[in-house]
């Protein structure tokens, strides 16, 4: 079984009572129908032969009343049912996302993503109902070509003459609906991911002036969209018409050959009429084109949706505890032969680094050469294609993904605020935070006093909250320090404050992070002079580990701090206390 087939089974499964529910709505829509033909004849044949119509008629009121009743409460279900799978497949789907380490988030693109958790996982919900739809369905056309064959056999005949040619049209247009339905949701996928990148990037189109051209280019995938959305169409009215022609053929034979029937007296007035209302119902079976194309639909947007939930995650991320807690320790790090990958291009490649317990390790390198993917390796974010990752002797990916995230803390170079209030952002995680933390980690990170300043100081809203890219690194930094953590990974968390406030947030760090092991992503020499051991990434690997002083002698590393963003070092005074940095 396909992967999007297994996860269509696992969807209509979860649904089993509701969608139990609308089967047993269905089916008893579906019996009155079918009965209703031949209290239909009875009445008509009791009136001609001069009978009593009474019990007929009641009969009658009767199932027409169950089968209003019955289609009411099956589109009720039937809603119920689609909303409930839905919300149940976008939370399990945004559950393993986030599960997920960088590496494999980054498979996807952004936009791609909310297509495939958006509409990706209403089509596929949909699935229970259209499969019970489909069974009733068909189960409603079986027996209307039983009631033929038992009014009239040889007209009976005739109709499942069409049966052979219906059954090869049904089984083409799904295949090729599934494979047209994938195909249009990459394509519509791609213009999301362009539609969100550009809305990430419109200060550069506005001053750039290029608004025209970026819309041509988000646009660009509408014409291979609008191709497999008419392919699919076009595919749906193909068969469509080719049903028509033969349903119009099949029910002039059938009733040319039941009206023959009716003048050799071996069918009657009243079964004469059942027969036509029961060639309808027959009908049914060349009628599930719609049926048909739901399901294509469900399976190809199944296929995108598996594609995520068969995306490996670490074990434990989820919150579950996955092997043994890390060890006791100061927080000494070790990385050997680690590679990382994205597609055919290395990130990392052949890192071997050893961080001691309670050192302040700078990070440098040039743009693009792994130095925020060292970052995010050693804080467990992403795990190596291959390599070994380990914290104070234990793998880390071997140990309880819980323990690591007390043991690592992170302050990113954009940090986003996730919670009610300001307060609620700083202490975010899945540990709580005692106040004095709260209030200690914003004093070190220098944003005690612009929180402060704000409306309802820490507890002000962070919607609608506008703060500057400084204000926001302190806060992110402000998040690493409420936890007591034994290594801090801090990626280019200070490049937006001024040199006095990143002097400030420096020497406060050196103070609260004492004895914290730190590994400090930047481009500022004056944070690499505080360093004890500066990590010089090139090209994807490790090229020199020492100190400041000692690696200052190659002109390749003089010249990382010679660029717009860094510092020069002639205009950086010796600090006193060679001790450590930080990232905010």
């Amino acid at each position: 079984m396909q992967q999007r087939d297994r996860l269509l089974w696992q969807v209509a499964r979860s649904t089993g009572g509701w969608t139990s529910l609308f089967l047993a709505a269905a089916l008893l829509d579906a019996v009155a129908s079918l009965a209703l033909p031949m209290a239909l004849a009875a009445a008509i044949d009791a009136a001609l032969g001069g009978e009593s119509t009474g019990p007929a008629l009641v009969w009658l009121v009767t199932l027409l009343a169950v089968s209003t009743l019955a289609q009411v409460a099956a589109e009720l279900v039937e809603a119920t049912t689609a909303a409930r799978a839905t919300g149940r497949l976008r939370h399990r789907t945004l559950g393993h996302l986030f599960a997920l380490d960088l590496g494999g988030q980054r498979r996807f693109a952004e936009g791609d993503l909310l297509n495939r958790l958006l509409q990706g996982t209403a089509e596929t919900a949909k699935v229970g109902p259209s499969l019970a739809g489909a069974v009733v369905a068909l189960l409603t056309s079986v027996a209307g070509i039983v009631a033929l064959l038992l009014i009239d056999p040889v007209a009976g005949a005739v109709f499942l003459l069409g049966a052979p040619v219906v059954w090869r049209l049904a089984r083409g247009f799904l295949g090729s609906s599934t494979e047209l339905t994938e195909r249009y949701q990459t394509a519509y996928s791609g213009l999301a991911s362009r539609f969100v990148d550009a809305m990430s990037g419109v200060r550069t189109i506005r001053a750039g002036g290029t608004a025209g051209r970026e819309a041509r280019r988000v646009l660009a995938p509408l014409r291979e969209l609008r191709h497999y959305g008419e392919a699919l169409w076009n595919t749906q009215r193909d068969v469509g018409w080719r049903l028509a022609v033969l349903v119009a053929a099949l029910q002039v034979g059938v009733l040319a050959t039941a009206g023959h029937g009716v003048i050799a007296g071996r069918v009657s007035p009243g079964e004469l009429i059942a027969l036509n209302t029961y060639l309808g119902y027959a009908f049914g079976v060349f009628r599930q084109v719609g049926t048909l194309a739901h399901l294509g639909r469900a399976r190809g947007s199944a296929a995108g949706v598996s594609e995520v939930l068969n995306t490996p995650a670490p074990a434990g991320a989820d919150g579950t505890a996955a092997g043994p807690p890390l060890p006791a320790g100061t927080g000494a790090v070790s990385l050997r032969g680690v590679r990382v990958a994205e597609g055919d291009r290395a990130l990392l490649d052949g890192v071997d680094l050893d961080i001691p317990a309670g050192a302040t390790v700078a990070v440098v390198g040039g743009s693009g050469g792994g130095k925020s993917t060292l970052a995010a390796v050693v804080g467990g974010l992403w795990r190596p294609d291959a390599g070994v990752v380990s914290i104070d002797g234990m793998p880390l990916w071997q140990a309880d993904q819980r323990s690591v995230r007390d043991a690592v803390a992170h302050a990113f170079e954009r940090p986003v605020l996730l919670g009610e209030t300001v307060a609620d952002a700083v202490v975010y995680g899945d540990r709580p935070v005692a106040p004095e933390a709260l209030r200690g980690a914003l004093r070190d990170s220098r944003a005690e006093s612009f929180v402060e300043r704000l409306p309802l100081g820490p507890d002000t809203p962070v919607a609608g909250l506008r703060l500057s890219g400084g204000e926001l690194q302190r806060l992110g930094l402000a998040r690493a320090l409420c936890r007591d953590a034994r290594i801090l990974v801090l990626d280019d968390t200070t490049s937006s404050l001024d040199t006095v406030t990143e002097r400030e947030v420096s020497l406060a760090m050196d103070r609260a992070a004492r004895h914290r092991t730190r590994l400090v992503v930047t481009h500022r020499a004056a944070t690499v002079r505080r360093a004890d051991l500066v990590v010089w990434v090139e090209a994807n690997g490790v090229r020199a580990v020492g100190s400041h002083e000692s690696l200052a002698a190659d002109p390749g590393y003089r010249a990382l701090f010679q660029q717009p963003h860094g510092d020069a070092p002639e205009d950086i005074p010796p600090v006193a206390e060679p001790r450590t940095m930080e990232q905010a």
